[in-house]
This record gives structure tokens, C-alpha cells and sequence, in this order.
């Protein structure tokens, strides 16, 4: 009886032990809010190569940090009127428009913006170089009806232009909206193309040509 009454006196020790682990482990275990800027840092470490327009896109900018408190970690925040005008009123502030002034390019050449996914990628250590970066808008979005490889997260574009036109009003929602998104809808997962610097406004321009020239394969059914 002894053996066991000492058995039993070792595992209530260890028992107590590990729970004190487990008390001190959770009581070093930083706060939300210092988790989420130990991530930020560890994400803007990461990115440390690129133009500086890209590197400072790991850290969040206001107009992001606002949409980052619907439904994430911060509960059920949800934004208020002010918040989403405040939003798209600096989402249509950042619009720039080509130095032609041709809201609507060639449409050869935004076909191949829209099936590029090329840009800033690290080879052998160094960042990528290319003329430009790809839009890949097929990622998610369906745009030519006969290409077979294209995403279904965003609407369907065939047939865009067909069906709104060509005239220079929808050229200009049509920038813009690839521009920045946010200026029609907060916090859409509509990637800020022109915004963040991923596209040149004459490549949004060669896109929006591909969407609504009546010679682009989008509008030839």
C-alpha cells in the first residue's frame, strides 16, 4: 500500500506540475492586439525585397485596418455610414488617370494583362524583372466564354461589353472600378489594382479596352 500511496503522491505532483505549465504558458501568451502586430512585423520582415511601393503594402493602410474588423478577429464589427463614406471618398481620391487621357486602350494587350499572373516574384534571390505586372483577372473572373481556365470568385464578364456598351461613360466606371474597387464598394475582394501600384493606369486602360472593344473575344458572342 505504501508503493501505491507514493505512486499516487508522484502523480498528484505531476498533475499540479502541469498545470502550472499550463496557467504560466497562458499567462505569457501575449494579448490579441500584440499578436496581431507581432504578425504585421513578421510580414513586413518577410517582404524585404521589390520596389518600395510593394514592400509597404505588408503593412496595412488605414482604409484596410477599418475593413480588417468585419468579421475577423475583432468580433462582429460591422462598418458605420461615416466609415464608409470616409472609405470611398479616399478610394476615389486615389484614382489617377492615364497621362493620355485615354480611359480605353488596346484590347490585344489586355488580353494578355488579363491571363498574366507574372509580377514581383523572387527568383534565385532576386526580385523578377519584368516590363510590367499581370493583371490575371481570370483568376476570377470568367471573360473570354471559350477559355476554359477561368475562376468563378468574381461574377461572369462575358459578354461585358455587349451588353453595357462602349460609350466613354462605362470606359470610366469600367477604370476605375479596376482602379479601385472600394470607391463603388468597401472593403470588396476586389484587389486595389491602380491603387496599391500593381497596375500602371495605361495597363487598367489596355484591360478595360479587352472588356468593352467590340473586337475583343469577351464581346464576340
Amino acid at each position: 500500500m505504501k508503493g501505491v500511496s507514493q505512486f499516487m503522491s508522484r502523480a498528484a505532483a505531476s498533475v499540479v506540475g502541469l498545470a502550472g505549465l499550463v496557467i504560466a504558458g497562458c499567462a505569457a501568451f501575449p494579448d490579441a492586439e500584440t499578436t496581431a502586430k507581432n504578425t504585421e512585423q513578421m510580414v513586413t520582415d518577410a517582404h524585404t525585397l521589390g520596389a518600395p511601393a510593394l514592400i509597404r503594402r505588408s503593412v496595412q493602410d488605414t482604409s484596410q485596418r477599418a475593413c480588417s474588423m468585419i468579421g475577423g478577429s475583432e468580433g462582429s464589427a460591422k462598418l458605420s455610414q461615416e466609415q464608409a463614406a470616409s472609405l470611398v471618398k479616399t478610394a476615389r481620391d486615389s484614382i489617377q488617370y492615364p497621362a493620355s487621357g485615354k480611359l480605353s486602350g488596346d484590347w490585344k494587350t489586355g488580353a494578355q494583362l488579363v491571363t498574366d499572373g507574372r509580377g514581383q516574384r523572387i527568383v534565385n534571390g532576386q526580385v523578377e524583372k519584368l516590363p510590367g505586372n499581370g493583371a490575371l483577372c481570370t483568376n476570377c473572373h470568367a471573360m473570354d466564354p471559350t477559355e476554359v481556365n477561368a475562376g468563378d470568385v468574381g461574377p461572369s464578364l462575358v459578354a461585358y461589353g455587349k451588353q453595357r456598351g462602349n460609350s466613354e461613360a462605362v470606359a470610366r466606371y469600367t477604370y476605375e472600378r479596376i482602379y479601385n474597387a472600394w470607391a463603388f464598394m468597401p472593403c470588396s475582394n476586389m484587389p486595389r489594382l491602380g491603387t496599391n501600384g500593381f497596375l500602371t493606369p495605361e495597363q487598367i486602360a489596355h484591360v478595360v479596352a479587352y472588356l468593352i472593344d467590340a473586337g475583343s473575344p469577351v464581346n464576340r458572342q
